[in-house]
């Protein structure tokens, strides 16, 4: 075939990877066992569009680079089906999620085939198969059996876009992460993951992880482990207390009020002992109605009212107000703050606001700045010499007065230690319909069970009105009175399923670990067919796995073989989502035990984040009309050019700019590549000249390209190691080009077989297809796959015998160009020998005196003389 078409090699290399299982390791018998994935993908709406091809294709250069240097590569796919976004869309278009999810599924899959990445088909997944959902209700009931699973009322972020409660982790900036949609709070009753029991081990461990700083310093953030005090401040007249915590108690005695969120529980009790208690609800009620975000952004207006009633101070036994203020959160804290206006900003704004008294208790050694503060011009926080602050006047408010003055509080027994963290449990039950129904149920007599095991996976019904309602209740509260209804496992009464759905992490949290399980080689695990009924697919069949005593969703033994993940390949967004939720049910797997033999505290080690594709400069968005669908570009350029191109654009960890001229030319790059074979590749066997393998054997390459390509193997090899792409890509980019040139001006062949087949092997990551296709021209007998081949190796000899060019400059011209060898050009005084002894140097330094030499290694040398 003269010319390059991809619509015709594509589709026969795709055939023939899977019929001869190039991509699907041994799982039992693997021997250097490498476990490279891609972030969980969800399957969108309308397909893969550019910026999922971007992501999928770094990552499998990656693959396919391990497995060519001898690892046994596993490398699965699956959908992350269940959840919001793939119900959203199903309402949108007027279908049922399940029907809608055959669709995705099935054209998600395609573009994945096309696309050419070297996936293990055979262990591919789906969250919304029973077989699968069935255990992320097994890991509900052990979080529930082990005590890290609850039930309690509590404010939760509501969105009446999506009309489902969120976690903190799914609202940025007061709006929905989904839908962008403002959150609201109400309370109301919730499960929730006992995550924080486990925020230490998550932080602490954070040091262990070779992962982006970016990423590192966001759980770091999110977990936000800080160590203060808390103090308790007696209520006037009852025998209650309000405990505040902070870290800033050097300033204590600087308290003039007391600021208590709206949702404090002391609220109640204080609202009675008001002068009008139906002012002060109203009040209370008005503040609720608001947002967290509204009330974070309207703190400049400080919107508060006094309740009326005190607290002591109980370090120097002064009557404090107690106020009520929006901008106090329940959940940061205790929910109470102690305002101390001369020290804190926000303290003192609410202050001015209210006309309360400012008391400076710390001096500053900056005359004007403590000036302004003793006359409540302004409020200072800084390093200072503590005063107005009883006997610990004149120490130091940051170094021993702070220390001392803890000392004194914690032994007076109205303050202790407490370390508190941003981090709050992980809101787990969603108002929705499509995702695993909570395996829960509820009995008047006996309270809430979990389903026995025996009895997973709960199905979900099929109930036409899917739709949320709004009103806080799940649609599967409109399920059949025959799924609703069941036994209670304590008593054998009649008891109500839960009708919330899970939240869709959880399906992501654990998914890495079934991968190597799906039809597990029989050899290495006992496995037990059991078909589960599905209401879609009644002859739906996936595998338990038993050993003698544990029933769980993955083998041991291959889990030992293959976890943790290697190489762990995704965007930066998951960051306090996914990845924290993800290291959580790992730890919490480890200490029961379900991870035997498995040594490492972590499943993701290794973790690089990729960056993000635009167009033509500005993100890609459905309002601009800028979104990239790749099947358009395959079908005019192949799926080799667009996955060149991707990886062409930028440093993979940064992305790019995608353009549609820059697509052409990496089509023609690639036609460059396709031609310059076609020029050198044997005929097929029948064709062969009888001589010709003699000949070929006793061929010999260019000693000058040889070099380029051993220079160009180097660098590929480094820089695919890194995940440096683009540069890899210029360094192959710039071989063709010495080649070009070369073979131009040469009638026979400058490479030899042997040498062709290595520069081939460099492309074959980014270019799975066409490389295979000119590996079997080159080697017409070989029944194996490139991409099965090992990668080639440079000849150090070789390159030790490169000459570097040093050009030597006089008072800063050039006058004479040197060269040496590579090591030599690194030493200023070897460059400076053999500088001195050119002639040309020679004629002007003659006479002259040397007064400086600037030197950089490897790339100039220049003289100052006069």
């Amino acid at each position: 075939m003269d010319i390059y078409d991809p619509k015709t090699i594509e589709p026969k290399w795709r055939q023939f990877w899977l019929d001869k299982k190039v991509y699907q390791p041994d799982l039992a018998v693997a021997k250097k066992p490498y476990y490279n994935l891609m972030m969980f993908p969800y399957p969108s709406a309308e397909g893969l569009h550019v910026g999922n091809v971007y992501a999928f294709t770094g990552a499998d250069v990656h693959g396919r680079f391990k497995r060519m240097q001898g690892f046994d590569v596993f490398q699965p796919i699956g959908l992350d089906g269940f959840g919001i976004h793939s119900e959203n869309y199903a309402i949108k278009v007027g279908r049922h999620p399940k029907d809608h999810a055959k669709i995705s599924e099935k054209h998600f899959y395609e573009q994945l085939h096309m696309i050419g990445d070297g996936f293990a088909w055979d262990q591919k997944l789906e969250t919304y198969d029973p077989g699968y959902y069935r255990w992320t209700q097994w890991l509900f009931i052990q979080m529930y059996k082990n005590g890290l699973a609850y039930r309690r009322k509590a404010m939760v972020n509501w969105c009446p876009s999506c009309k489902t409660v969120l976690s903190d982790e799914q609202v940025e900036g007061g709006v929905c992460e989904r839908c962008k949609t403002p959150t609201t709070r109400k309370e109301t009753e919730q499960w929730f993951f006992k995550i924080t029991a486990y925020a230490d081990q998550l932080l602490n461990n954070i040091p262990k992880l070779n992962w982006p700083k970016k990423i590192t310093v966001a759980q770091q953030n999110w977990i936000g482990r800080t160590k203060g005090l808390n103090i308790d401040f007696k209520i006037e007249g009852i025998s209650k207390a309000i405990t505040v915590w902070t870290k800033f108690w050097e300033t204590v005695f600087g308290t003039t009020f007391l600021v208590i969120a709206p949702e404090h529980p002391i609220v109640e009790e204080l609202s009675w002992r008001s002068e009008n208690r139906q002012n002060f609800m109203n009040r209370i009620s008005k503040a609720l109605v608001k947002t967290e975000q509204q009330r974070k952004e309207e703190i400049e207006e400080r919107h508060g009212f006094f309740t009326g009633s005190y607290v002591v101070n109980p370090v120097n036994g002064e009557k404090v107000p107690i106020w009520v203020g929006e901008y106090v959160l329940v959940d940061v804290g205790t929910g109470a703050v102690m305002g101390v206006p001369s020290h804190d900003l926000r303290d003192f704004e609410f202050a001015k606001k209210h006309s309360l008294e400012i008391k400076q208790v710390v001096s500053y050694s900056d005359r004007d700045i403590d000036a302004k503060v003793k006359s409540g011009q302004i409020a200072f926080e800084g390093e200072g010499v503590l005063i107005n602050s009883g006997e610990f006047d004149g120490l130091s408010a940051w170094g021993i007065g702070k220390q001392k003055m803890a000392d004194w509080m914690i032994d007076n027994k109205f303050a202790e230690w407490k370390t508190i963290y941003h981090l709050r449990d992980w809101l787990i039950s969603r108002q929705r319909y499509w995702g695993p129904p909570i395996p829960m149920v509820l009995c008047e007599k006996c309270g809430w069970s979990s389903v026995p095991e025996d009895q997973l996976p709960v199905l979900l019904p099929d109930i036409k009105d899917f739709k949320p309602t709004g009103d806080g209740l799940s649609p599967l509260q409109k399920a059949p009175k025959s799924w609703l209804e069941t036994t209670c496992p304590k008593c054998g009464g009649i008891a109500k399923r839960e009708t919330d759905v899970s939240d869709t992490f959880l399906d992501s949290s654990w998914y890495f670990l079934r991968y190597p399980s799906v039809n597990v080689n029989p050899k290495s695990e006992i496995r037990n067919p059991k078909q589960i009924q599905n209401s879609n697919d009644q002859n739906s069949k996936r595998f338990e796995f038993r050993n003698s005593n544990l029933n769980i969703p993955w083998g041991q033994e291959v889990t030992r073989r293959w976890l943790p993940v290697n190489a762990y390949i995704g965007g930066a967004e998951h960051a306090v989502l996914h990845l924290l939720y993800a290291r959580f049910v790992w730890m919490a797997l480890l200490d029961w035990g379900y991870l035997s033999g498995v040594d490492s505290p972590e499943p993701f080690p290794f973790l690089f984040s990729h960056g993000l594709i635009i167009k033509d400069g500005a993100k890609m968005s459905k309002s601009r009309g800028n979104v990239v669908n790749p099947d358009e570009y395959i079908s005019r350029y192949g799926a080799d050019a667009l996955r060149m191109y991707l990886m062409f654009l930028g440093s993979y960890d940064q992305g790019g700019d995608f353009r549609d001229t820059g697509m052409a030319g990496m089509y023609r790059f690639l036609e460059r590549v396709w031609k310059a074979f076609q020029k050198q590749t044997q005929k097929s066997p029948a064709e062969r000249d009888p001589a010709l393998p003699e000949k070929i054997k006793n061929q010999k390459s260019d000693k000058e390209i040889k070099r380029v390509l051993n220079k160009t193997i180097k660098k590929v090899t480094e820089d695919i190691s890194k995940f440096k792409y683009n540069t890899a890509i210029a360094a192959l980019m710039e071989f063709m080009n010495a080649y070009e040139e070369k073979t131009s001006n040469e009638k026979e062949n400058i490479l030899s077989t042997d040498d062709k087949g290595k520069l081939i092997k460099l492309f074959a990551p980014f270019v799975p297809y066409i490389t295979e296709e000119i590996w079997h021209n080159l080697y017409p007998d070989s029944q194996d796959s490139i991409h099965l081949s090992l990668w080639p190796e440079y000849d150090s000899k070789i390159l030790e015998r490169e000459r570097i060019e040093i050009p030597v400059q006089i008072n800063g011209k050039t006058r004479a160009v040197i060269s040496a060898d590579p090591s030599t050009a690194k030493i200023q005084s070897g460059i400076e020998k053999i500088a001195m002894e050119d002639p040309s140097v020679m004629r002007y330094i003659e006479g002259k005196k040397i007064n400086k030499i600037i030197f950089v290694s490897g790339k100039i040398i220049n003289l100052i003389v006069n």
